[in-house]
Formats: C-alpha cells, structure tokens, sequence
C-alpha cells in the first residue's frame, strides 16, 4: 500500500471510528461490533479495489525555490541599500498514466515575491498537455523555445535580471501557447505558437518560435527562430547557443539577432558564461554580456555587464552566495547611469514527490 492509500485508509478509519466506539460504550452485543469492523473492513478494501487503484497511476511533485537577496548598489548619483528576491517560486506537477502508451501531465508554478511582502500569485508556468511516443503537446504558460535552448544555457546566476544580455531584448514564458516538443536519438525539436482572441489586429497566431538542439557527450548545440506580430511590422529573432563541460568546469555562449522591423531597430545580444567546481563545497561563476542597437547615442540602451560569482553549497539543496556585478552604458543618458552592484543571498530548493 502506497503513501496515497495510506492517508485514505487513515481517513476512512477516522470517518468508521467515532461511530464504532459510540457503539463500544453501549451495552451493545457481540454481533453488532463484529457488523461494524465488518464496515471499516469494506472500506478498506474499497480502496484496494480496481476503481480506487487509479492513484497508483499518478505521481505530484510540490516543488519550489526561495531566493531572497540584500545587497548594495552604487551609483553616481547614489548608493541603494535593498532587499530583494531572485525570482522565488513554488510549484505542484502531476504526470497520470493513460491507456495505450500516453501519460497525462500538468503543471502550475507561481512567485513568491519576498521583497514584496512575501506576495504569491502570479504565475510563471501553468499548462496541462499530454505526451507518447508521438511527442509532447501542452496548452498554457511555459517557456518559450528561445528560452529553453537559447536563454538557459547562459542563465547560471543568482539574480532576477539573467542572463546578462539576453533579458534586455527576449522572451521567457508566455502565456496562451499550444506546444510540441519531439525528441528523436540526440536531436531536441520545438515549436509553439501563441493564440491571443482577444487582439482583434492579429488574425492567427501572435507569435511563432521554433527551433532545434542537439545533445552531445558533455555539450550541447542549439539554434532557434521566433516571429512575433506587432502593430506594423514582425519582430524576428534569430538565436544560437553552445555550451560545454570540462569536468567540473561549464562554459556557454548564446548570441541574437534582433529585427525589429525598419531602420535602425536591429539588436544583438552576446552573452558568454563559466562556471568552475572548486570543491565540493565552493563554485565560482563569471559572465560577460553585451547588449547592443543601432540606435542613436541619445535613445540607445547599449549596455556592457561582468559579473562574478562565489556560492557556497551547503548541501545540494541549500546555498550561500556573494555576487558582484558592473553595469556600464556605452552612453550615459535619459536618465541612464552605470552601477556596481554587490549581492549576498540564500537559495533553498526542495522537491517532494507524492
């Protein structure tokens, strides 16, 4: 008998009990107490039965990681002390076994905002779909394509604003997609297209990302498209990543190519990480990203990051870590200004499977 069964049987016998022991205190006869262990008995193997069976058939996992942060950053025009977050969130997913070879899954993830009072709600991920040896099909929040395989390789840091040059100009989630994921040997195929009804400009899908990763011993290749519809023009990105691992040591690379229609509106995104395992105890983590436009000097955003990176893992669930990072405008206007900033932080993770 599972846990699941267990907690039911459990049940049941709390329902049964207070009944059984009214009859206990009674002057009551042999046969009438013999009826009502015949009762819990029957309940019992209700729950063993075929019909209640379909608990062996479904896995949950309740998962999470809280990230809070304190740290100092230090401008020209002045220094800012701050608590913050790095993107907490807790989760549940279930996955139920279906009739012919297909499994049933769902998730729903969603923040948990600890600078902000400790805010829950809104949510990061949230689809249920269903997979076989056709593929994988979900409808909902999830990660687009250009995260997944362009994105996350270079997203090694404990902060909310990473990966360095990729969150100035790309998509992460998205809600309102219809997904389909293939694996075939090393090969890892993706699209999805978001459907927005209540846009009256777009006819269709609203936007459209797909792409391709190949999974080698040790590294990994990826190159991904993504197309979105906006007033008068698309947005089109073109996307590649690497990343390879020497042991204990990790690097990764991710670059973008950016239109955003007409002239003067192309953008570009590199971002080039490393991560060494000192010991079992201690990784160092260093970055570079650049984020570039063809604006000019007074409307452009171009933006140089460095960080560096030292965590202490306490356990594989549970670490420390002290980040410093250089922010630095290629030019100081509207309002823009270069920064040093040093972060201190814990990260719990856990994941409990039912």
């Amino acid at each position: 008998m599972n846990n699941f069964k267990i907690k039911k049987s459990l049940l049941s016998l709390a329902l049964v009990l207070p009944a059984f022991a009214s009859y206990s205190a009674t002057d009551v006869s042999k046969e009438a107490l013999q009826e009502q262990l015949v009762e819990i008995q029957s309940r019992l193997d209700q729950l063993e039965s075929p019909k209640g069976a379909s608990s062996d058939n479904t896995s949950i996992s309740f998962y999470g990681s809280l990230r809070p942060t304190f740290g100092l950053t230090a401008q020209d025009s002045a220094d800012s002390w701050d608590v913050g977050d790095a993107l907490s969130r807790i989760g549940v997913a279930a996955e139920h076994k279906l009739s012919g070879g297909l499994v049933g899954f769902a998730k729903g993830e969603f923040k948990v905002d600890i600078s902000n009072n400790g805010d829950f709600g809104e949510a990061r991920k949230a689809y249920v779909g269903i997979k076989g040896d056709f593929g994988r099909v979900a409808i909902g929040k999830q990660d687009t394509t250009q995260y997944a395989i362009i994105g996350d390789p270079v997203d090694i840091f404990n902060r909310a604003a990473t990966p360095l040059a990729y969150d100035d100009a790309s998509t992460f989630r998205q809600q309102q997609l219809v997904s389909y994921r293939k694996s075939v040997g090393n090969l890892d195929f993706r699209i999805e297209a978001q459907f927005n009804g209540g846009d009256a400009t777009n006819e269709g899908s609203d936007l459209v990302n797909g792409g391709v990763k190949y999974n080698g011993k040790d590294f990994t290749v990826a190159a991904a498209y993504q197309t979105k519809d906006l007033a008068g023009t698309d947005k089109n990105t073109f996307g590649v990543s690497a990343s390879k691992s020497f042991g204990d040591l990790y690097v990764a690379a991710a670059y973008q190519d950016i239109d955003n229609g007409g002239n003067g509106q192309d953008q570009n995104t590199i971002d080039v990480v490393g991560a060494y395992k000192i010991n079992a105890a201690y990784k160092v983590k260093v970055g570079y990203g650049v984020f570039s436009d063809d604006l000019a000097a007074a409307n452009s955003s171009e933006i140089t990051r460095i960080n560096t990176t030292v965590e202490w893992h306490g356990s594989p669930d549970y670490y420390l870590f002290a980040e410093f990072q250089n922010n630095s405008y290629d030019t100081e206007a509207a309002g823009r200004e270069d920064s040093n900033q040093f972060m201190v932080g814990m990260r719990y993770n856990f994941n409990y499977n039912f």
